[in-house]
């Protein structure tokens, strides 16, 4: 039979067989000093009962305590060779940031110019270049020729940088005309129309402020409409100058190459003047179909 050692009951069986098979086997035979008293031996099973009881306790408490050992502690990682790169989006500055740095933010719709059929190829730009459909070129109403703009169609965020060598568009609701090579990296060559967002920057593309130094000499105006030679530029003239003053005009290429008179109206250093003249304007002109516009004279 297997002897279970956590078993009080086998214990107690293996004192009791132990005291019942005590003799005393002595040649030749010693009558002991003293009597044994006939009680004493249930007295002493009693207490082999309760001595294998202390005994399978202390057996339990050794194989059931925790034992200790000591972990080393792990070291620390080493911060990563490589860390993982930042989303475009996610690292770009915050528009308040850019705008208090005095980086240009514009948001609205852009167009595109340099079809085979609307006869700006090879034309001349505002900044007296000859226009290329395949340069990543743009035109703006009011940025110094010469700016550098990121321009970012929002309907599929494809993004492209852009120089200012133009003026335009000029229709209103509009912000920008881009090449025809732009509206092709920006995915606007069939849509026509897109929402963008533009920014200035610098040639290698980071956020950058237009230097105030570059807008003295180039002061703003206000276009009222681009018409051609004939008695609606001269009647519209003269109504202007009646109300709004000295009325100026700049011969431009408009679609499909015909030559036209755009018709302007005032100069005004600072864009809160010329924004205030474009209201009053409006008003004056809601009546007669024509939407002006904010441009830079040159």
């Amino acid at each position: 039979m297997d002897f279970n050692v956590l078993s009080t009951q086998n214990w107690s069986r293996m004192f009791n067989v132990w005291i019942e098979d005590i003799q005393v086997i002595g040649l030749p035979a010693v009558i002991a000093p003293f009597e044994i008293h006939p009680c004493i031996l249930p007295k002493v099973r009693a207490f082999s009962r309760y001595a294998s009881i202390f005994v399978v306790l202390l057996f339990s408490l050794h194989c059931t305590s925790p034992r200790w050992s000591a972990v080393p502690p792990k070291p620390l990682a080493d911060p990563p060779a490589n860390p993982p790169a930042t989303p475009l989006e996610a690292s770009a500055p915050a528009e308040a940031t850019l705008e208090a740095a005095k980086v240009f933010i514009e948001r609205g719709k852009a167009s595109w110019y340099g079809g085979d059929d609307d006869g700006f190829a090879g034309g001349i730009t505002a900044n007296g270049e000859t226009y290329d459909p395949s340069a990543l070129t743009c035109a703006h109403r009011t940025l110094p020729f010469g700016t550098m703009v990121e321009v970012e169609n929002l309907g599929n965020g494809r993004r492209q940088v852009l120089r200012v060598n133009d003026r335009g568009p000029f229709v209103r609701g509009r912000i920008l005309d881009v090449s025809q090579r732009a509206a092709q990296e920006l995915g606007l060559l069939h849509h026509g129309l897109a929402h963008v967002r533009l920014r200035t920057v610098d040639g290698q593309g980071h956020p950058a402020p237009v230097e105030p130094g570059v807008l003295q000499g180039n002061p703003y105006t206000i276009q009222v409409a681009a018409l051609g030679n004939g008695g609606n530029l001269d009647r519209l003239t003269h109504e202007l100058r009646t109300v709004f003053g000295p009325v100026t005009y700049q011969v431009a290429q408009g679609p499909g190459g015909t030559m036209v008179q755009r018709v302007r109206v005032g100069t005004f250093e600072r864009i809160e003047q010329a924004e205030q003249a474009s209201e009053r304007l409006a008003k004056f002109c809601r009546d007669r179909g024509l939407e002006p516009f904010i441009i830079r004279q040159y």
